[in-house]
């Protein structure tokens, strides 16, 4: 196992690295940085936007939107989740709106909140409405799908809801967001930095990969990426910390 583990990680190095010698290829041969810049230019960039006075601020600012319109969007997805599981008259309630923050398409989505709200709580708006749904019918679904003899249990035995919800919804709830926690944050994360980009609030890196475009300076709008792509693998490294220690029990159980 710890062979193919190995094998695995050489060639998607080996991968990577020829995907690059293409890059470098093609930069050369078109020799025009507006369409393609090398991989010096890039590199350069890169260390240009992390050297600015603003970068952490641009990061930060991101950062705290995409934090803040997840939080917002878990909290009311375990609630409604949960209120829907025991209330059917909500799961009419929501179908209507469930099914519009789905059908949408994200571009219009920005537009819209652009013209409801103000260019600093635009892109928190459209990371709300793409991730709630998402968060919404996993809990639901989890939930559903629970087993059914251990409901018919705690309804023979008369358990409190409170004592339900901290025993066993609040539990199955846990374990589904810290599964997908890094595909649903990233996910936030892209669309409040598209929010970004067109609402260009004070200080963000949508606002900032605008100013390149503008500039014609794809080197930079290149280096962002690159910079968004390390910010994406921290977030999967902290994903399996969670991961690690959620289900450690599991282990120690096993070893006993």
């Amino acid at each position: 196992m710890k062979e193919y583990t190995w094998r695995s990680k050489l060639g998607i190095l080996l991968s990577c690295l020829f995907f690059l010698i293409v890059w470098q290829v093609l930069a050369t041969i078109i020799n025009n940085d507006i369409y393609i810049p090398t991989i010096n230019q890039i590199i350069s960039e890169t260390r240009n936007i992390i050297c600015n006075d603003n970068f952490l601020k641009m990061l930060l600012s991101s950062l705290y939107r995409t934090a803040l319109s997840y939080i917002f969007a878990v909290l009311l997805a375990v609630v409604l989740g949960v209120l829907t599981f025991l209330y059917p008259f909500f799961r009419y309630l929501m179908a209507p709106i469930n099914a519009f923050a789905k059908t949408i398409p994200t571009m219009v989505l920005v537009v819209l909140t652009l013209v409801w709200f103000n260019k600093d709580k635009a892109p928190f708006v459209v990371g709300f409405a793409i991730t709630f749904p998402i968060l919404y019918e996993g809990i639901l679904s989890n939930l559903i799908n629970f087993d059914k003899k251990l409901i018919e249990m705690l309804d023979i035995y008369e358990v409190s809801l409170n004592d339900r919800i901290k025993g066993v919804y609040w539990p199955v709830i846990k374990f589904y967001l810290i599964s997908i926690f890094v595909s649903t944050f990233s996910l936030a994360f892209k669309v409040v930095i598209a929010g970004e980009v067109h609402g260009q609030p004070k200080f963000g890196i949508g606002s900032a990969i605008q100013l390149e475009k503008v500039n014609f300076n794809t080197s930079g709008i290149f280096a962002w990426i690159v910079i968004i792509a390390v910010i994406s693998i921290i977030f999967e490294f902290i994903n399996k910390v969670f991961k690690n220690s959620t289900y450690r029990w599991k282990k120690n159980e096993i070893g006993s």
